[in-house]
């Protein structure tokens, strides 16, 4: 898999049959017509297509758990079949956002697949929209949302991967924001008889009240409970304005974001308080949706210092006597593992405080950076002797050869091995003194 030189029979290969990825193969996500492009072609039997492919699929059943936004900075070395997944929760309303800048190798693809989580943990494959690197998704339902990244086969370089989310509709008072609502959707009312569907913002008596996007008026009247009300249908949504001081529009009035509907009041059973809008949004079956998602601005994180990607790939080592290997970049994430001290890994990617891992078991999880160090000094010396069991790589079967015989510096261990530099400079795990054999 290190041997550059398939890069070239890549090509030649792709190049030799005059297609190009988007050509190859039936309609489906641009990940799945190139995985079928490569089996279609001359290195369907080359193990680095398998390995590619299953780097994509394992990813998708062990995923790193995150909070929107996320930002991290991360690389994917060309010579191993890589991928990354993050799973998050998305609300209703809310317009997933996905950026991905290429900092290195600009002319390389990259595949961004979003799935939603369905109960039982099945993945359903969405479509997203967008430009190539800039993608969004109005989330329509659901709750568990599994984004991987991966590049094509033999590339890839230095990213930043921003995911995130942006309101779906605009606000229905000028100069406020959600940020202003001061009554939620299922807050008790009637003495917790009932519960509130939908939120409140206060305002001044007259002040407009606007349609939060284009649609048509289905709706003007006048009831018990919002007093003077405005309905909305636009596609799968009723937009439902409540309390108006005045009615401005008439059914069947085409409208677009930004046009005035009415004036706030507080007509109906408003009329003993503030005036304010009730706004409220139903789907289909009239049923009552939490506005705030669809409202809800992300903050803005800090950008990343390119300067720590140096490390990536590298070894690293754990310093502290034990600590927590989590899920996702937070002490509220779940604990995966608890590793003892000088237990090594790879630095994956960064986030603001955090490192992404990965175990020599290919298991991923987060560590906080201030409980990282990297391998550059070495712990002690022992001697390989010709009868110590080795191995290559941790996936590899031990063996036992007195080439690799000699002084060794310890870098770290895991599990029942100790990763060494050899005397060449070779990297190697040779089975500690006092574990079984």
């Amino acid at each position: 898999m290190k041997n550059v030189s398939l890069y070239v029979l890549v090509i030649l290969c792709l190049s030799c049959q005059g297609t190009k990825i988007e050509q190859l193969l039936r309609p489906s996500s641009p990940y799945g017509r190139y995985l079928q492009g490569l089996k279609a072609s001359d290195l369907k039997n080359y193990s680095m297509v398998r390995e590619w492919e299953e780097a994509g699929k394992r990813v998708l059943a062990d995923s790193n758990q995150v909070e929107l936004p996320y930002k991290e900075l991360t690389r994917f070395d060309p010579a191993e079949p890589e991928a990354a997944s993050f799973l998050f929760s998305a609300s209703e309303g809310q317009k997933i956002t996905v950026d991905l800048k290429l900092l290195s190798d600009t002319s390389a693809t990259w595949f961004i697949d979003l799935f939603e989580v369905k109960e039982g943990g099945e993945l359903e494959e969405l479509k997203i929209e967008g430009e190539k690197y800039t993608s969004k998704y109005p989330v329509k339902s659901g709750d568990k949302f599994l984004l991987r990244l991966q590049p094509e086969l033999l590339r890839g370089g230095l990213v930043e991967l921003s995911i995130s989310y942006t309101p779906s509709l605009s606000f229905p008072l000028l100069e406020k924001s959600y940020l202003n609502i001061a009554s939620f959707f299922g807050d008790p009312r009637a003495g917790g008889r009932r519960q509130h569907e939908g939120v409140d913002i206060f305002a001044a008596r007259g002040t407009p009240v606007l349609a939060v996007r284009e649609g048509r008026v289905s709706r003007v009247g006048n009831n018990r409970l919002g007093g003077k009300i405005v309905r909305i249908s636009s596609g799968r949504y009723s937009f439902y304005y409540a309390h108006l001081d005045s009615q401005l529009v008439a059914v069947g009035t085409k409208v677009k974001p930004g046009d005035t509907l009415g004036t706030v009041g507080n007509t109906g059973n408003a009329r003993t308080t503030a005036p304010h809008l009730h706004f409220g949004i139903y789907a289909p079956g009239w049923k009552s949706v939490d506005p705030l998602g669809f409202f809800q601005e992300a903050p803005e994180l800090a950008g990343l210092s390119m300067a720590d990607s140096v490390f990536f790939g590298h070894w690293a080592r754990v310093k502290p006597a034990r600590v927590n290997l989590r899920q996702g970049p937070s002490t509220r994430n779940m604990i995966l593992d608890k590793l003892e001290k000088q237990a090594v890994f790879r630095i994956m990617g960064k986030t603001q405080g955090w490192l992404r891992i990965r175990l020599p078991d290919e298991r991923q999880g987060f560590l906080a950076e201030n409980l990282v160090e990297l391998v550059e000094t070495p712990l002690e010396q022992r001697t390989i002797q010709p009868s110590d069991f080795l191995k290559v790589n941790w996936w590899s079967p031990e063996f036992q050869h007195s080439s690799f015989s000699g002084k060794a510096e310890v870098l770290g261990s895991f599990g029942q091995f100790d990763l060494v530099a050899a005397a060449n400079g070779v990297h190697l795990w040779v089975k500690k003194q006092d574990s079984p054999v």
